[in-house]
């Protein structure tokens, strides 16, 4: 990297070449890194506070920036966010479960353990984020700022899957990951809150440190693009409609999620919030009036509080502030961030969520399964691309078909291009371990492109797909330009018309499913 000096946000002057793990001062203080495990060259600056540990008077409450100058000795993930989990109610341990009906391959068993935080460590002082700068390339390094996913309910930094050393070596970027709150303490049910969505402050909180920060570790405040998958791609959308004058990012990837298009966005959460409350002993909206409740709940111990959600659900609702009551009525105004979007889902999404159901003894049908992919993740794709093409904004839209076997959770038959499959090759974190087959020279040659594609748009998101080896058209519901990745193991674009994959959609988004203004 040749040495360059410039003034960031904060006023810091940085000078750099950069060299492995050096001491970058921040907002949060100097933090000290080290070279990654495995590319040595990129340094790692792990575990950095960027928001004050939102425990005590400060759970369920908007985040408040965290200022310190102390050294912060950025050698370790920060401690997940409290979840809901799908494998904690029997100890994190699928020996636990009826394994015959789920047929897991060992890659299945390993990649379900690490995405669903089978090892993780939690605690409410979770508010942090991790940055992964590469030496050498480009001066003013495009950064790629990511969002997990998890129902809501749960994710986290320390899913081995999102390891930012291998995306930043290989494409030349800064990584970025970024815990937020889950479930009730992200997404609580108090109705007289003005804030129902305090993790989605979180995630604004998170970019907002980024701005200021960035420059420091070597990156372009011009160039953040704002990626997520799953929840975390809902959110990257959430964050289009909350910030829409002042998104501070550049551009937006979005990968099997979106806001508002399926199921609307409930008022509140607060039967389930008086349902937790009743069971802690801290009364009933009938009884106890909401600031008692409140207080009484943010006393509670924090693995008291979990146990006592069971099966009650909590997630974003409408606030007015970051969750809103009719997100196709905005996105027809145009009251979203007009930003280049990269967007799509996978085949058969549904792939993930058969062994789940397994594992539990259910088994549904073929069609079952197909009619979730389309409903809980094809169709709002869809329609959420629809909304940018008909809006006139740069849109490039995929639909993700691999499928090889060190990735197949389960055979007989396979699980096709589940939900999440896409993740690895873009992270470039596929699975490995005893029984787990290798990569197949197919499946490294569309990594590569994949993982270079996100990277294309993140650099340049007017127009870097569009020169990305040999080009992606943008899409356009009128024409072949839904680029299908991996179909039948080809690297490169396979472009088709979303109409063959949307039409079951059409009578379920009447407004944005033929891509009108």
């Amino acid at each position: 990297m040749k040495a360059s000096c410039f003034i960031s946000l904060l006023g810091i002057s940085s000078c750099y070449g950069f060299s492995v793990g050096q001491t970058i001062k921040t907002s949060s203080g100097p933090v000290s890194g080290h070279a990654s495990t495995v590319k040595s060259h990129v340094s790692a600056y792990l575990g950095i506070p960027y928001a004050q540990p939102p425990v005590g008077n400060l759970r369920f409450m908007p985040p408040e920036k965290y200022h310190g100058d102390k050294l912060i000795n950025g050698s370790s993930v920060g401690f997940a966010c409290p979840a809901n989990t799908p494998f904690a109610a029997r100890g994190n341990d699928l020996n636990n479960y009826d394994m015959s009906l789920a047929n897991l391959t060992a890659q299945g068993i390993a990649t379900l353990s690490d995405l669903f935080q089978v090892t993780d460590t939690f605690s409410e002082d979770c508010l942090t984020l991790n940055v992964w700068v590469p030496t050498g390339g480009e001066d003013g390094k495009a950064v790629m700022i990511y969002v997990y996913g998890g129902s809501f309910t749960g994710g986290s930094t320390q899913i081995g899957f999102y390891d930012g050393q291998h995306l930043a070596a290989e494409q030349d970027v800064i990584v970025v990951t970024l815990n937020y709150r889950v479930d009730i303490l992200g997404f609580h049910g108090d109705p007289e809150s003005k804030n129902h969505n305090p993790g989605f402050l979180d995630q604004r909180m998170a970019v907002e440190w980024v701005r200021d920060n960035i420059p420091a570790f070597g990156g372009d405040c011009a160039r953040l693009t704002l990626f997520g998958q799953s929840a975390g791609s809902a959110s990257v959308d959430h964050y289009a409609y909350s910030y829409a004058s002042d998104p501070i990012v550049s551009g937006l990837i979005m990968e099997s999620g979106a806001a508002g298009f399926g199921k609307a966005l409930p008022s509140n959460n607060a039967e389930a919030w008086y349902k937790v409350s009743d069971t802690l002993g801290c009364g009933t909206n009938v009884t106890t009036s909401s600031s008692e409740i409140f207080s009484c709940l943010q006393k509670k111990d924090v693995k008291e509080l979990f146990a006592a959600i069971g099966l009650n659900k909590f997630g974003p609702s409408v606030d007015g502030i970051t969750g809103f009551a009719d997100y196709p009525a905005l996105s027809k105004a145009g009251k979203f961030a007009q930003l280049p979007l990269l967007t799509g889902n996978n085949d058969f999404e549904a792939g993930a969520y058969i062994p789940l159901y397994a594992l539990n003894g259910v088994a549904q049908d073929h069609k079952y399964w197909v009619d979730l992919t389309d409903s809980e993740f094809a169709c709002p794709a869809g329609a959420r691309a629809n909304v940018s093409a008909s809006h006139g904004l740069p849109i490039w839209r995929y639909r993700w078909f691999g499928n090889f076997p060190n990735i197949r959770l389960f055979t007989n038959p396979d699980s096709g291009a589940w939900h999440c499959s896409e993740i690895p090759f873009i992270w470039n974190t596929l699975p490995t371990g005893p029984g787990i087959p290798p990569d197949t020279e197919a499946e490294i040659s569309i990594r590569k492109y994949i993982q270079g594609a996100w990277a294309a748009f993140a650099k340049a998101p007017f127009t870097g797909l569009t020169k990305y080896r040999g080009g992606w058209p943008q899409y356009s519901p009128f024409e072949p330009s839904l680029v299908r990745l991996a179909y039948n193991n080809v690297t490169g674009t396979n472009v088709a018309s979303s109409g063959i994959y949307d039409r079951t959609c059409l009578t379920t988004y009447p407004i944005v499913g033929r891509g009108c203004g």
